[in-house]
């Protein structure tokens, strides 16, 4: 009997593991807390990292090629009894085809998160109510797999941004508190980013990204004058798309944001000290990066 048992346990054990898609590590900063509020924040981030890892988000066998990911938790006060004020700071990569290396997808720093947690308080998935803690996390789960099914095909990630955007929309008219509006002043806005992300008007932006990855990134092994000529279309169409609308997009920010270092790196071999130029202009958040690359050409 204690051999079946150990057998079925092994079983059980493998069988969820084969079934998750997310390899999420969480850490947290509680040096602003008090020491009750630390104390009853305590394992927080273990239960956050169980949550998302020890879950089925989708109905697609990852095997060995899980996505990885990060949310880095900074908390900043509580200003009341489990209550909690912090600032996330969430990352996903994916590995580029053929290659020993991976690619950022997303890196957002989410700077209002606010909720109410008691210690060693349960987590539940499918919530039908909006829930300070999980809806967060759901949202950017959603976010994180929608980015990364969008590289392999596509608009392959629209169910998954859906996803986000009712999460979104269930905030604003269920009890999410104002972090949750659209117009929050800041550079960040996480309701103004899945909006644009679902906008039809964004397609083109969505069709570069598809692009930069699947016909850039991933091409280089085989072809790497062709995946950089894709890469480099990619970004001409994000950059000209941004000056047709001439308005702030948390989406385009948020895309070279992520991508910026790679850029820098990735167009040193053409020799072309142009291509910076163009990118300078693109995103002139990073014109100090590129202008140090564009150095580095001889």
């Amino acid at each position: 009997m204690k051999i079946l048992a150990l057998i079925s346990l092994i079983i059980f054990s493998f069988t969820k593991s084969d079934s998750q898609e997310l390899i999420c590590k969480v850490t947290m900063n509680t040096d602003n807390l008090t020491a009750e509020a630390r104390d009853n924040i305590l394992g927080f981030d273990k239960v956050i990292q169980d949550y998302i890892n020890n879950y089925r988000w989708t109905k697609d066998d990852f095997g060995d090629e899980k996505i990885v990911c990060s949310f880095d938790i900074f908390f900043k006060g509580s200003p009341r009894e489990n209550n909690y004020i912090a600032q996330v700071f969430i990352g996903s990569q994916r590995k580029i085809y053929r290659s020993d290396k991976s690619t950022g997808m997303i890196r957002i720093f989410d700077d209002k998160w606010e909720f109410s947690y008691v210690r060693n308080q349960p987590m539940y998935h499918n919530n039908p109510q909006f829930d300070a803690v999980t809806s967060f996390l759901d949202f950017y789960v959603y976010i994180i797999l929608g980015f990364d099914y969008d590289s392999y095909k596509l608009y392959d990630g629209s169910d998954f941004f859906q996803k986000a955007f009712e999460i979104a929309s269930k905030a604003r008219s269920g009890g999410g508190s104002s972090e949750w509006e659209a117009k929050l002043s800041g550079l960040y806005n996480r309701v103004q980013f899945i909006e644009e992300i679902v906008n039809p008007k964004f397609k083109p932006v969505r069709e570069a990204v598809y692009t930069y990855h699947y016909k850039g990134l991933d091409l280089l092994s085989k072809n790497k004058s062709k995946a950089l000529e894709n890469i480099l279309k990619s970004i001409d169409i994000i950059g000209n798309f941004q000056k047709k609308i001439n308005e702030r997009s948390i989406f385009i920010k948020t895309f070279f944001d992520t991508k910026y270092l790679e850029l820098c790196d990735l167009f040193v071999d053409l020799n072309d000290v142009e291509v910076y130029k163009k990118l300078m202009i693109y995103d002139p958040n990073h014109q100090k990066n590129y202008d140090e690359c564009s150095k580095r050409i001889k």
